[in-house]
């Protein structure tokens, strides 16, 4: 018996010396974990059955772990061979592959048919399920992956994604690229499948994977098609320069032998210093166009805006929306306005505050075109004003203003034979004083004395026709009075769903003012229109009624009441100058083009109702009874907005009569925008229009669809515009259709032109 024991104890003492602990430091620097090893010889260990080995804490290596059927390690060298089921796991990725040769030292290596995901930094907090480029992993494969940096990887034979569904929606499929964990991933004759459907083909791709979703990279190109351009492929490089900066290139290639490029620079330094600014490039080949020749021609057109904060609390503000040809961007344009306006602005100013002394420097060059020779050109380049306001004179109730202005006034008409400059400089001075004269909180009475003196460089000749370079002064007092009174109010108490309380305010108002007469008041020069043309010895009457309704609403249960909101609003003026003339050039009435003469002014009404919180309507209503019968209505409007989280629609009705003599340029148009989003926005679309009643034609009509998976989307516009038979463009009706997609990660974007509503993401 004793034998036998002392056998067994000496088979127990051997085996638990040849044992190894189930974690051990066979490779330096890592603790392995096997079913059993093998030492190959003094510097080579062969780990079988269940491996893992993971970096030791505090060491370079913490964090990382490797897995595998069957692995080989060099202890001196470090590299290592693994065969089976193998994983690589860092903190940021995952790596699987059915085999592997890894240096342990180096931490590089090259895996066979393999799968990687990588977080995406902080992204990976994020929601997984927003669309756009919040996604917070990447998926990659291929045949072979080589770990060549820290976060860097090559892929042969393979391709990525970064959308997170169980079977992603979409990826992109390359002979080689390069993954840079939260930086970049650069493909060689890259493929982008949906559905595995093959959707495009680019030789070279860049796409952005930096993880504060702010990245610098190709865009996705967007297709076009238009009856004037042909085909197009519009594509961009976006930059984001840091933070606070960006700039993306444009370039459009038109399959009507046409080419143009395109940039744009953004900043953002604050609310108070911020702007834009776009630079475009057309060059238009010799073309055939709806059967009509086109000419070769290049062009430029230069948009942008500012608003800059400046030293000493000044501000600077500009604003540039100008062409060298004004057709090729109604022609090309994707928004209405651009379509149907010919003209070109330039305007800047500098201003800044003092107390009560305010100062504006201004440039401003406005040039409307009739049609393609002939243009007008206004605006005050350069042009300085001052003004000072609120001074309370000593021991008197009167405060004392002073307005000034100092312009060199443009009024330019060009034709193709000849320029007519009738340009001249404007120096203005108004002070006046102004006293209020009740302090019933029912009645409010204010009276003013001014007078202004005003310079022109150049006057009109004995003709009163010619523009001479002579200059004239006018000179003039300006006596006003204002009453807003007496002032009626009655609250009731409904307490219903409309309101809780509700108050109806009555507020009559009066003015007279009255213009001594002005010496040598033919001679000067009518530059600038009504704002330069002012009647003499003229007193004006106006009167009208205000009907102002609040309502505050219940409040609801643990909150405290919100503040009274205007529920509707309902004025009614009109005006009577003892000096008829007075009534063509009084600017606070819009319809004065053409109109005869007369003591009164049109009959204005207008009403404001915001019946709920999303909708507000504004209606206008100008009559004239003392014109002829089928022209006393000569204008009004009616527009509405409804504002939801699905639905956002404006529409309005607007018609202008401008006398009977002008009869056949009445307007009467009809418009309407509406925005549909459904699915939490994963889905919707616009329609728009723009229908001429007087012509019975469409002007305009848009229609764009989009859909937006949680990793892709794609978006559909359609749009077309009629100018009318008598454009002077190179076609009367132009339809255009635009296609788009949009992948997580990359943004999508609006070419030059504004298609899908100008947006860029």
């Amino acid at each position: 018996m004793r034998p036998r024991l002392t056998f067994f104890l000496t088979c127990a003492i051997l085996i638990s010396a040849l044992a190894r602990p189930a974690w051990a430091q066979v490779v330096p620097g890592w603790t392995t974990k096997q079913g059993s090893f093998d030492r190959i010889n003094a510097d080579l260990v062969l780990l079988i059955s269940e491996v893992e080995i993971e970096g030791e804490a505090g060491s370079p290596n913490a964090g990382q772990k490797f897995f595998a059927d069957q692995v080989e390690v060099n202890i001196k060298s470090g590299a290592l061979t693994a065969r089976g089921n193998v994983v690589l796991q860092t903190p940021t990725s995952r790596i699987a592959a059915e085999s592997a040769v890894f240096n342990t030292k180096t931490k590089l290596g090259t895996f066979t048919n393999a799968t990687g995901i990588a977080q995406l930094g902080e992204r990976g907090r994020q929601n997984q399920s927003m669309f756009g480029t919040l996604e917070p992993d990447v998926y990659f494969y291929g045949t072979e992956i080589e770990k060549v940096g820290a976060d860097k990887y090559r892929i042969n034979k393979g391709g990525f994604t970064t959308c997170v569904q169980p079977t992603p929606r979409w990826e992109i499929v390359s002979g080689r690229a390069t993954v840079n964990l939260n930086d970049y991933v650069v493909m060689r004759n890259a493929v982008v499948r949906v559905k595995n459907v093959p959707v495009f083909y680019l030789p070279i791709m860049y796409y952005p994977i930096q993880e504060d979703d702010r990245a610098t990279g190709l865009l996705l190109p967007s297709y076009g098609a238009s009856t004037y351009a042909g085909s197009s492929i519009s594509n961009a490089f976006f930059w984001a320069i840091n933070r606070s900066q960006d700039l993306t290139l444009f370039h459009d290639w038109f399959f009507t032998s046409s080419t143009g490029m395109g940039t744009e620079y953004r900043y953002l330094f604050g609310p108070a210093s911020q702007g834009n600014f776009r630079a475009y490039w057309l060059d238009e080949k010799e073309a055939v166009i709806n059967g009509a020749p086109r000419r070769a021609h290049k062009s430029q057109i230069f948009t942008g805006g500012l608003n800059q904060g400046l030293p000493l609390g000044l501000t600077a503000r500009a604003n540039v929306n100008y062409s060298t040809d004004v057709t090729t961007r109604q022609l090309n344009s994707n928004d209405f306005l651009d379509a149907t306006t010919s003209q070109r602005t330039v305007n800047g100013a500098v201003s800044g505050a003092w107390g009560g002394l305010s100062l504006n420097a201004v440039y401003d060059r406005l040039e409307y075109f009739y049609n393609a020779t002939d243009s007008q050109v206004t605006g005050s380049a350069p042009g300085l004003t001052a003004t000072y306001s609120g001074r309370k004179l000593p021991f008197l109730p009167v405060y004392l203003s002073v307005n000034a202005e100092a312009a060199n006034r443009l009024f330019i008409g060009k034709s193709a034979t000849a320029t007519t400059d009738k340009s001249l400089n404007r120096v203005d001075v108004l002070p006046s004083l102004r006293a209020p004269l009740s302090t019933l909180p029912f009645l409010s009475v204010n009276a003013s004395l001014g007078y202004r003196t005003t310079y022109f460089s150049e006057s009109l000749a004995s003709d009163l026709r010619t523009q001479v370079d002579e200059a004239v002064t006018r000179r003039y007092a300006d006596l006003r009075a204002d009453i807003v009174g007496p002032v009626f109010s009655r609250v009731f108490t409904p307490n219903n769903a409309l309101a809780e309380r509700m108050k109806h305010i009555i507020e009559p108002n009066f003015s007279v003012q009255r213009r001594t007469t002005i010496a040598d008041q033919k001679r000067v020069p009518q530059v600038g229109g009504a704002y330069d043309t002012i009647v003499g010895g003229t007193t004006q009457l106006t009167y009208g009624l205000n009907n102002r309704l609040l309502v505050r609403k219940r409040a609801v249960e643990g909150a405290q009441a919100g503040s009274p909101q205007e529920l509707l609003n309902v004025s009614i003026r009109q005006s009577y100058y003892s000096d008829e003339t007075a009534s063509q050039f009084d600017p606070a009435y819009g319809n004065n083009q053409g109109r005869v003469a007369s003591p009164f002014s049109p009959i204005t009404l207008s009403a404001k109702a915001v019946p709920t919180q999303p909708m507000a309507i504004d209606f206008r209503f100008d009559y004239d009874p003392r014109t002829a019968a089928a022209f006393k209505v000569i204008g009004y409007g009616l527009n509405g907005v409804f504002r939801t989280n699905m639905v956002e629609t404006s529409a309005g009705w607007s018609k202008q009569n401008y006398g009977t003599a002008l009869a056949r340029r009445s307007n009467n148009y009809i418009q309407q925008s509406t925005q549909l989003r459904f699915g939490g926005g994963a889905y919707g679309g616009t329609v728009a229009f723009n229908y001429d009643i007087a012509r019975s034609t469409l002007v305009n009509h848009r229609y764009i669809a989009f859909y937006n998976a949680q990793c892709c989307g794609i978006s559909f516009e359609y749009l077309a515009y009629n100018y009318g038979p008598g454009t002077n463009l190179l076609l009367a009706q132009n339809r255009r259709f635009n296609m788009s997609f949009t992948l997580a990660g990359v943004g999508s974007f609006s070419n030059f032109f504004g298609a899908f509503g100008g947006r860029t993401q």
